[in-house]
This record gives C-alpha cells, sequence and structure tokens, in this order.
C-alpha cells in the first residue's frame, strides 16, 4: 500500500493554510457585496467597498488580507486505517517554520504568554493549534485551515449561566458581549456562539461556529430560528462596518450546541472578523492534493 510521505503532507499544509491568508471565501465576498448594496451609511458603504477591493488585490497579488497572521489553528480529519505513519505535529510546526522564516511573507505572531518568549517562526507551546477528528473508512486527510487573528480573538467571551436562565440569558450573554466589543474587533463579523458541553467543549464549539459559512444556517428549527434572531438584534446595534455606524454589523451568527451538565448552561461567544479566513484540503496516499471551498 502506498503511503503519504511526510513532505508530501508538509506541502499540503502549506499550501492549504497560504490560501486561507490570502483568498476570501466565495460565500463571504458574496455576503459582504449583499451588505454593501443593503448598506445606507455612506461612510459604511465606502468602508465595505474598500474591504471587499482590499480582499480583490490580495488574492492578485498572492498576499496576505490582513497583517494579523494570527495563531495558526487546523482541524484534521482522517481514519485510523489511512497510511500515514510519521508525526502530524512535526509536519505542522516545520511548515509554519519554514513558511515564516523563508517562503512566505508572514508576521511571526506567537509567544509563549508569560515570559514573551517568541521564535519568530509561528510555532511555540503547543503550536500549531491541531484538533483532531477520526471517521471511519477515509481514504484522506481532511485539513481545514482557520487563523486566529487578535483582532477579534481577544474580545471572545465565556460564562456558566444558571441553567434557569435558558434561551433568554443566552440571547441577553451574545448581545451584551457583542456590545462590549463596540468598534473594536474587525467589523462586520462573523459571530460564533457555543451553547452547553463543558467548559472547553463550549468555547470550542464557539470557535467552530465562528469558522462556519456565513450562509450555512443550523439544521435545527430551534438553533436556525436563535441565529436569525441574534443577527437581527445585533446589526440593531448601529456600530456599522468598522465601527463608523451603519446597518449591517454582523454577517452572520451561527450556533452550535452540545448537552451539558443539568445544574448549568454554559455560553460561549467566538468573534470573527469580516474575511471570515478559512481553507480545506484533501490530501491523498499518492500525494495528490484536492482544494476545498472550506
Amino acid at each position: 500500500m502506498q503511503e503519504l510521505s511526510h513532505e508530501q503532507l508538509k506541502a499540503a499544509i502549506k499550501e492549504v493554510w497560504i490560501r486561507s491568508l490570502t483568498d476570501l471565501p466565495s460565500d463571504v465576498e458574496k455576503a459582504l457585496v449583499s451588505a454593501k448594496e443593503a448598506e445606507t451609511n455612506p461612510r459604511a458603504k465606502t468602508f465595505l467597498g474598500v474591504i471587499i477591493e482590499n480582499a480583490r488585490i490580495a488574492k492578485e497579488k498572492h498576499t496576505v488580507i490582513c497583517q494579523d497572521t494570527g495563531v495558526p489553528t487546523f482541524e484534521v480529519t482522517t481514519s485510523l486505517g489511512f497510511p500515514f505513519r510519521g508525526s502530524f505535529e512535526r509536519a505542522f510546526r516545520e511548515a509554519m517554520h519554514e513558511l515564516t522564516t523563508d517562503e512566505f511573507p508572514m508576521r511571526p505572531m506567537v509567544v509563549n504568554p508569560l515570559t514573551r518568549e517568541d521564535n519568530c517562526d509561528n510555532t511555540g507551546i503547543n503550536v500549531p493549534v491541531i484538533h483532531y477528528k477520526l471517521e471511519e473508512d477515509l481514504d484522506y486527510i481532511e485539513i481545514k485551515a482557520i487563523p486566529k487573528g487578535a483582532g477579534t480573538g481577544m474580545w471572545s467571551t465565556l460564562s456558566i449561566l444558571p441553567y434557569a436562565e435558558g434561551s433568554a440569558g443566552v440571547k441577553k450573554f451574545v448581545i451584551e458581549s457583542v456590545l462590549k466589543a463596540g468598534s473594536n474587533p474587525c467589523l462586520p463579523l462573523i459571530v460564533g456562539v457555543g451553547i452547553g458541553g463543558t467548559l472547553d467543549e463550549t468555547a470550542r464549539l464557539a470557535t467552530v461556529a465562528s469558522n462556519r459559512r456565513v450562509d450555512e444556517r443550523n439544521s435545527s428549527p430551534e438553533l436556525r430560528e436563535l441565529e436569525e434572531e441574534l443577527k437581527a438584534a445585533i446589526n440593531m446595534s448601529g456600530i456599522g462596518a468598522l465601527g463608523v455606524g451603519g446597518d449591517i454589523s454582523v454577517l452572520a451568527v451561527n450556533v452550535e450546541l452540545s448537552s451539558c451538565h443539568k445544574p448549568w448552561l454554559p455560553v460561549a461567544v467566538s468573534f470573527n472578523c469580516w474575511p471570515g479566513r478559512r481553507a480545506k484540503c484533501r490530501i491523498y496516499a499518492d500525494g495528490h492534493t484536492e482544494k476545498l471551498e472550506a
């Protein structure tokens, strides 16, 4: 049986990471164009036009959409039987090191949280961040790249609410989180909401939701209604594109849910900035890589 090599995996990691930084997802581009058409505030309409043009130039010139390339974060999906015997962690670390120091114009953004030690290559303790998911009988490794910048990341929130607060408490917490962030993140936002689970699972759900397509609603009718209600409420805030005021403050509110312990109601809010940066690929045992729309 043919086996995927370390170098082939590393090449796929580099490709998908660069694409996540340079190519605006098509669903986000469509949402931004629609937002510009719907916006009635002249300044906000102008700024929406600027960020759309910024993304076009980035793709054309193969450069980053935003200078904050964030913490390298990936979701990896494969099966136990996939023919790769190397180290995922080593491949991801080497890919980030080689890209940052030699191959691609990317700022080193990763430091030790206490000592502030900087490897100057976007690697560090437990970084790149890699989330694994195993599925049966896959003949590929799927890699989703999701850059996590500080401009929106630092405004994320999490709380353990009393269970009796229910959906009303969740709505209040989400809206208050957006209002507290105000014009600080890069609006219009993609807001990810995680509900339920354990402490770490709630945060993970919010992160997953913030990196979901903006045109994809939750399959649950109840959660779909919650997404639309929150989106409408937040857009009534008037914060607007880049905080200059306007009709469109969010492109989407995405909600993900897990069951939780009876006494509590965990909820987390994760913001994603207007480019909604993400990219996906699949790499097969023979080294063939398939680019996918994330």
